[in-house]
């Protein structure tokens, strides 16, 4: 992480001359060592704030080092900062390119920097990582989280990689990252599979998209979610997507639900109800 410190001190040297008269919102470096040895996450990030546009060259190595803190909330305001600081960015992005070919943790680092400061060029990198096969679920959680943050068909491989990992937590977060991509063009077969899915808050995320991008070819599974499926949740999301779906088919099955024993699945499938065509 530490190759391009001197690349960016010289820029930094050059930022500061061409805005001398930027005194930044109150901030300064020491107050950000000062956060940093409280410990405090709300006091790093709201210290690392205030220094938004403070041209600050004894800054960098402090803020640099966030973005290896464990907390990915001081990671994602450590790349922020850098965002706002465009020649630094780009300097940091190339680094963040060569570690996404290391271990999980700088993999899991770099992502966080790339998708904060979206970084499109670095998708093919992304994708790389992502198939590489020796990351742990921290690892694919930042790349899915960089995909999301980028919202770019680009990042699909991506999201449909998380949407059978292992861990549920990644099979969600990817789940709900392909919902958000722009002009998404991705087959929406990719979401069906995940209504079928062992964990319950998976199955309740695909069905809550699936309604989302009105996908007609869900609907006899979100018909069987919304009668059959054991959590309520799940059940709650299934009669929302139909809902969103307002197919006449799906009165049978909504009537069955609105005389379920949760009243917030209940609820939902009466307002489903009474929106179909």
């Amino acid at each position: 992480m530490n190759k391009n410190m001197n690349k960016l001190a010289a820029v930094a040297l050059t930022l500061m001359t061409a805005a001398t008269a930027n005194a930044g919102k109150g901030g300064s470096a020491d107050l950000i060592k000062q956060a940093v040895a409280s410990g405090s996450q709300d006091a790093i990030i709201a210290e690392v704030e205030r220094t938004e546009g403070l041209m600050c060259e004894e800054c960098i190595q402090t803020v640099t080092n966030l973005t290896e803190d464990n907390r990915f909330a001081v990671r994602e305001v450590a790349a922020w900062w850098f965002g706002k600081r465009p020649q630094l960015a780009h300097l940091m992005a190339e680094q963040m390119n060569e570690d996404l070919k290391g271990d999980a943790l700088h993999v899991r680092n770099a992502a966080d920097f790339l998708g904060a400061i979206k970084e499109l060029k670095s998708l093919p990198n992304l994708r790389t990582a992502m198939a590489s096969g020796n990351l742990n679920s921290d690892a694919k959680l930042a790349l899915v989280r960089a995909a999301g943050y980028m919202a770019h068909v680009g990042g699909n491989p991506i999201l449909e990689a998380g949407m059978v990992d292992a861990d549920p937590s990644v099979r969600t977060l990817a789940i709900d990252a392909w919902r958000d991509v722009i002009h998404q063009t991705g087959s929406v077969t990719v979401i069906e599979n995940r209504l079928t899915d062992s964990d319950a808050t998976v199955r309740a995320h695909a069905a809550t998209v699936a309604g989302a991008v009105h996908d007609l070819g869900s609907r006899v599974q979100l018909e069987n979610l919304v009668v059959n499926d054991s959590d309520s949740t799940v059940r709650r999301n299934a009669a929302y997507a139909l809902g969103k779906l307002g197919a006449v088919e799906s009165r049978d099955a909504l009537t069955k639900a609105s005389a379920d024993k949760s009243g917030l699945v209940k609820n939902v499938a009466k307002a489903a109800l009474a929106s179909l065509k």
